[in-house]
């Protein structure tokens, strides 16, 4: 496959790209400079986009990828357009991939896909019939499957920063099955190999002997059979799951992680919001308080001043009172005083101390006119008692001034009113950063995953179940009659020779991929330069890895390494697969230095870059290819140059021919 040129009409900062790409035979490098935020991404996104479209799920989307010059306007559509060369069946084909997206009238975003190859047309858009949309797309799904299938696309079309992450993946070790498996072309024996032996059943079955155990084999066979075809429907969709999950793992992360990131900015809404609710209630309890004050002023203002003024006058009410009071209560009562004096008479003539004769009504006036106590004038005797006790209770007013208490709760609520309007903006410069996204896809993805684990189980029991039937298949072989039957015994021959033929290829192609890594790992990787002894790829497809060893012996473990290493080290390996695979597609890199170190760039540029594919795409800024010696060093593979310069007033990317003012082949 190679890319010719890309056209992108309306996309994010190319407002009409048109950029031939094409390459020499001897001279694969297509180096595209500029700085960051010039562009670079976006030419990436709008390669890939144009090849496997751009999954947008509403109008907000659509117009977040719009060239912001064509916002507003009648005519708000993008363009996406790749040109490109591809064999199919050993000839090549000539395609122009296009896809066109605009928002219907619902402002939903609906896609156009229009595919020419070699004048033959493939077009299917909304419009289209159900089933010849169906047709139509799956035609075009399989020529660019043909040519790159999307979930081989992340391991050559890809940002070299994020390449040593790949480690940490088991999507890793599922491509390289993938190629390995499928795309390296020993399957076919493989399936080969089942077919000879379905074949070699069906004419034992026709050697029993016995009726009842051909009946009972046939069931077997059957019920293998059935078995096999579930076992390839869940392989099926496994495949499928994985390539969903491959697909969607970069924009799943980026939701996951916007989704964590909106959850705290909602989060913080909502205190604000309490913070600007809390202060509300505090002004309405204020302002209760304070109508109650009001209320009470003559109460707990009024009344206490009142009582201090006239204090020392109700005190000497109250004292002449009291005492008057007192004076009144020494008066004696006159039948206690005849009872008494009746008593102490009867005593008196009993011890005959008497005289004479004295009456008990003489001795009572004397007590009570000797009782009696001087006059004394009351001059507020016109007070009544009830005015009396009127005059105690005001003396006894307890009240509290509430005001001081009051007056500093306005000064600190004048304070909180006043930050509103600042909580308030604060309120809507956190919701502008809430995108509006739809999570749709997390919880598909996350339900994707578990498919995965389950399709991966079903498979492995089916795997023991068939195997199972297989022993009491084999069970019947001795029944089978012993005449010569060249053509059978042939038959039963070929299942072993196919897996041989199968597992030979897969040891041939994992020695190439070996001998490939350890070659380049020696020359490329600076931090163990000429002392990489063997790479090791696993024989088990089903938990495939890979390591490094040392001149000395010891295994060099792959999480030891720097970041800079593993980018380099995985590199190599989707080298190694590009070159020994069917799929002959482009590499794209973006950020091509990543982290290396100077050692390691030198290495790259001179070893890696140069023999990567027939056509690479190295998007770079002038602090990674660096102006002089580094570029100097790659000149000579390279047919093309280019820089995007960022017009940041008309808000598009412009195409220079150069790198940095540098052209091809010029002495300056």
């Amino acid at each position: 496959m190679l890319i010719k040129k890309i056209k992108a009409i309306n996309f994010k900062t190319y407002l009409n790209l048109d950029l031939d790409i094409s390459v020499e035979s001897e001279k694969p490098i297509i180096l595209i400079g500029g700085v960051n935020g010039g562009g670079k991404t976006t030419l990436f996104e709008a390669i890939y986009g144009a090849l496997y479209g751009l999954h947008l799920n509403s109008a907000k989307q659509f117009r977040e990828l719009l060239n912001a010059g064509v916002l507003g306007e009648e005519d708000e559509k993008i363009v996406l357009e790749l040109h490109f060369t591809g064999k199919v069946l050993n000839e090549e084909q000539q395609y122009i991939l296009t896809r066109t997206y605009i928002l219907n009238t619902a402002e939903q975003p609906v896609e156009s896909v229009r595919l020419n190859m070699n004048g033959t047309i493939f077009q299917y858009g909304t419009a289209t019939p159900p089933a010849q949309r169906a047709e139509q797309e799956a035609q075009v799904n399989k020529i660019i499957k043909a040519n790159l299938p999307q979930e081989l696309s992340r391991y050559f079309l890809f940002d070299a920063m994020e390449a040593g992450n790949l480690l940490k993946e088991d999507q890793l070790n599922r491509v390289i099955k993938e190629n390995i498996e499928n795309v390296m072309g020993f399957n076919k024996y493989m399936q080969l190999a089942k077919s000879s032996e379905s074949l070699y059943q069906f004419h034992t079955s026709q050697r029993l002997q016995v009726e009842n155990e051909k009946k009972e084999y046939l069931s077997l066979l059957e019920e293998k059979k059935k078995k096999e075809e579930e076992f390839s429907v869940t392989q099926t969709n496994l495949q499928n799951y994985l390539q969903y999950s491959v697909s969607n793992k970069e924009i799943y992360d980026n939701l996951k992680s916007g989704l964590n990131q909106e959850t705290t900015i909602n989060s913080k809404i909502e205190q604000t919001l309490a913070q600007i609710d809390l202060i509300k209630k505090k002004e309405n309890l204020y302002r209760d308080e304070m109508d109650q004050f009001i209320k009470e002023i003559e109460l707990n203002i009024f009344v206490p001043a009142l009582v201090d003024a006239i204090r020392n006058e109700v005190n000497l009410i109250l004292k002449v009172k009291q005492d008057k009071e007192q004076s009144s209560a020494t008066n004696v009562n006159p039948e206690q005083v005849q009872a008494i004096s009746q008593l102490v008479l009867n005593y008196l003539e009993q011890q005959k101390v008497l005289l004479g004769k004295v009456e008990v009504d003489t001795i009572v006036d004397y007590v009570i006119t000797q009782s009696k106590p001087s006059e004394t004038t009351d001059e507020y005797d016109y007070l009544e008692h009830s005015d009396i006790k009127a005059l105690e209770q005001l003396l006894n007013v307890k009240t509290i001034n509430q005001f001081p208490s009051l007056n500093q709760n306005r000064e600190e609520l004048n304070k909180s009113i006043e930050q509103i309007p600042a909580l308030n903006l604060q309120i809507e410069q956190m919701k502008a950063q809430v995108t509006g996204r739809d999570y749709s896809l997390l919880k598909a993805y996350e339900d994707n995953e578990q498919l995965i684990k389950l399709s991966e189980n079903s498979i492995t029991e089916t795997r023991a179940e068939i195997t199972k039937i297989d022993k009491k298949i084999h069970q019947f072989d001795i029944q089978i009659s012993q005449d010569p039957d060249p053509k059978y015994d042939t038959l039963g021959k070929l299942k072993g020779f196919f897996e041989d033929v199968a597992n030979e290829l897969l040891r041939v192609k994992k020695q190439q991929i070996e001998e490939k890594m350890k070659s380049d790992l020696n020359i490329i990787l600076a931090a163990y330069s000429g002392v990489i002894d063997r790479v090791e790829l696993s024989e088990n497809l089903y938990n495939l890895t890979f390591k490094l060893f040392h001149t000395a012996g010891n295994e060099i473990y792959l999480n030891h390494l720097n970041t800079a290493s593993k980018q380099i080290v995985i590199q190599v390996l989707l080298k190694a697969l590009h070159e020994f695979g069917d799929y002959d597609p482009p590499v794209m890199i973006d950020t091509v230095m990543g982290v290396l170190s100077e050692e390691s760039r030198a290495a790259v540029l001179e070893n890696y870059f140069p023999e990567l594919s027939h056509q690479t795409l190295l998007l770079s800024s002038d602090s990674e290819i660096r102006k002089g010696e580094e570029f100097d060093r790659i000149e000579p593979f390279i047919s093309k140059a280019f820089t995007l310069q960022r017009n940041k007033e008309l808000q598009r990317t412009e195409i220079i021919p150069g790198y940095f003012g540098i052209q091809l082949n010029s002495l300056s």
